[in-house]
């Protein structure tokens, strides 16, 4: 939830409340599926959502900061994982939760992909506002795992935690193949479980 809580905090509070700011980030969302990040502009936003330029500055200092603050705002609230018993339970819980948010929001996050290689800023801020909020869950998650005595002791987190999000992405975004609770299951038993238990 600290993720969240950065993105949307007010540099200066936006006239009209949550209503409009919700508004206004939902004018984003939709020039940005209409035109990808590279063409979006503050002034095609402004006028969508019948806005000054002047209103969205004050609010969000450049185009990188509104562009992120829309999507995190789509996307859903970072939740407590439940703890389910098992570092499989908590795994499948978290992998559904991830494909659901892909079903979501995968035509914008492939609006912000090509942009993100060549974009520093960009990227710092969906990894300030999106990717360390799903990084801190999944390291949770382990954590718990090893507290329970389950993980083993040489098993790279670091890596493994990208494992998952990797696949949803390259089947949603890349290969155009389903990206379903089939696909979670099958990459925590087939994929994270035998490689975070693995004994050395």
């Amino acid at each position: 939830m600290a993720a969240l809580t950065l993105v949307v905090m007010s540099v200066t509070p936006l006239r009209g409340g949550p209503a409009r700011e919700a508004e206004l980030l939902g004018a984003v969302l939709e020039v940005l599926r209409e035109t990808g990040y590279d063409r979006l502009s503050v002034d095609t936003v402004a006028a969508r959502a019948r806005a000054s330029r002047q209103t969205v500055y004050r609010r969000w200092r450049t185009k990188a900061d509104l562009v992120v603050a829309a999507f995190v705002s789509a996307a859903s609230p970072l939740p407590d994982v439940p703890d389910m018993g098992s570092l499989r339970g908590d795994l499948l819980w978290l992998m559904e939760f991830l494909v659901a948010e892909l079903e979501q929001l995968g035509d914008v996050i492939a609006g912000l992909v090509g942009e993100i290689r060549h974009n520093r800023e960009l990227a710092a801020a969906v990894d300030r506002h999106y990717v360390t909020g799903r990084r801190r869950l999944m390291l949770e998650v382990f954590q718990r795992a090893w507290d329970r005595g389950e993980l083993a002791a040489a098993a790279d987190t670091e890596l493994l935690w990208q494992l998952g999000p990797a696949a949803l992405l390259f089947r949603g975004l890349i290969s155009g193949e389903p990206v379903d609770g089939d696909l979670a299951r099958r990459l925590v038993d087939h994929v994270l479980l035998p490689l975070a238990l693995a004994r050395r």
